[in-house]
């Protein structure tokens, strides 16, 4: 795909299941993890047993094309959370070795909170994590916080958990606030 500036990039975009257990898989990961380090995929740290968040956007880092200061176009990741992969974990455990390794490396590029009640299932807030391994010069060193908590209707019609909705115009805004990349912007929202 064709990036902001006219160059190509790769981009990787995911909704993985929120709290899903990877007990299955235990063996398997601690044993990539144990033996391969850094060379796998899972090389930053092991999440909690309750929720594989970490391991699915490690998995995702691990296929990234290599940066352009590595001679690569680069990746840009975005991927749906819950709120677990930015709390959990005490320092020094697995998710805060994970974030800690995401943030040193400089990939995280944004984190947009979305409003609750956006999915079917689950009334919880979400978050988009933008993650990259070719920021623009300004973005290096910095990570980009939006709060799009308020952007969102009240559907006619709720569909089981699912209430709200982000329309075209907030999404363009979003996506406006995420590119302008200024610090303090602020924007009126109409609520019901």
């Amino acid at each position: 795909r064709d990036g902001f500036e006219g160059e190509r990039f790769h981009y990787m975009l995911a909704n993985p299941p929120f709290g899903v257990e990877w007990k299955d898989q235990k063996s398997v990961v601690e044993k990539e993890h144990a033996l391969h380090g850094f060379s796998g995929r899972f090389g930053a740290g092991l999440p909690a047993i309750n929720d594989g968040s970490f391991l699915f956007l490690q998995h995702m880092l691990s296929k990234m094309h290599p940066a352009p200061k590595d001679g690569g176009e680069g990746s840009k990741i975005a991927i749906v959370f819950n709120g677990s992969p930015l709390f959990s974990g005490d320092a020094g455990s697995g998710p805060s070795n994970i974030r800690r390794w995401i943030i040193e490396n400089d990939f995280l590029d944004a984190i947009v909170a979305l409003p609750d009640q956006l999915f079917y299932n689950t009334g919880i807030f979400t978050y988009v994590w933008l993650v990259t391994n070719r920021k623009a010069a300004e973005r290096r060193g910095k990570v980009q916080l939006i709060d799009g908590t308020r952007f969102c209707e009240r559907m006619k019609k709720s569909l089981n958990n699912k209430r709200n909705e982000i329309n075209e115009d907030q999404i363009r805004h979003l996506t406006r606030l995420y590119g302008a990349f200024r610090d303090g912007e602020t924007a009126e929202v109409v609520i019901d």
